[in-house]
């Protein structure tokens, strides 16, 4: 089945160079484009005028939210408040937990995915907060996302998160950092098993990461265990340095 795009502007390549080329159209069969340029003659199966549009190839983001948009606790809550967004020690002593149901964290990948695809990213890879988790990513909640992104077609670098120690607040409002290396080993070695299972899946759509948070969440043991699973696997590393 042959489509033809139509639109006021298209962004081309020439080879060389992008090119915008006005009044333009893309033809595509199947899964692949067979023609950009201003006179496809040959018979086409529909036909889609864009109008006023910019036919572009597909964006890439490589820092794309993948869950709630925390950048919005960021600037919504004050360097005093910064506090209230952090489990206390408390808490964490007691005996944290998910925060999120497994069917809500699900939802949160299938609508962040939507709306990357509607904005024009077709690769991503994404990353989410881990201000309202236990600890990190979840190998299910990743699998998950895995799902839905290749329902939508997006081509997607995925690895569940993994850290050794986690900001608390403690009863005095100062605020240290918690550490258990076994949950950050634990962590990467969920990465590697889903790494193992889902890269290069759905026809290739799902490439596998590995995803340390933070660095200054980490110890330099499970950072040289992640470089050395990196190069073993053939993925890259994705880690907040600043």
């Amino acid at each position: 089945m042959k489509t033809k795009l139509k639109g006021r502007y298209v962004i081309a390549f020439n080879g060389e160079y992008h090119v915008m080329l006005e009044h333009a159209e893309v033809v595509y069969e199947n899964d692949t484009i067979i023609y950009v340029g201003k006179n496809y003659d040959a018979e086409v199966s529909e036909v889609i005028d864009t109008g006023n549009a910019v036919i572009s190839p597909g964006f890439i983001d490589l820092n794309a939210l993948g869950d709630i948009d925390h950048d919005i606790l960021h600037l919504e809550a004050s360097v005093t408040r910064q506090k209230n967004l952090l489990w206390s020690k408390e808490y964490i002593e007691k005996g944290h937990s998910e925060w999120m149901t497994a069917e809500e964290e699900e939802f949160k990948s299938l609508y962040a995915y939507s709306q990357l695809i509607l904005h024009g990213i077709t690769t991503a890879m994404p990353i989410t907060s881990v201000f309202y988790k236990k600890w990190a990513e979840t190998y299910e909640e990743l699998a998950a996302a895995a799902k839905h992104a290749a329902n939508l077609g997006l081509r997607i670098y995925l690895g569940p998160s993994y850290q050794c120690g986690i900001r608390v607040v403690e009863p005095d409002g100062t605020i240290r950092m918690h550490w258990d290396e076994k949950e950050g080993e634990a962590g990467l070695e969920r990465a590697v098993q889903f790494i193992e299972e889902f890269d290069g899946g759905y026809d290739g759509l799902v490439r596998g990461m590995l995803a340390p948070e933070r660095v200054e969440s980490q110890t330099a043991n499970v950072l040289l265990k992640t470089k050395e699973y990196s190069e073993a696997l053939n993925v890259p590393i994705k880690l907040h340095a600043a």
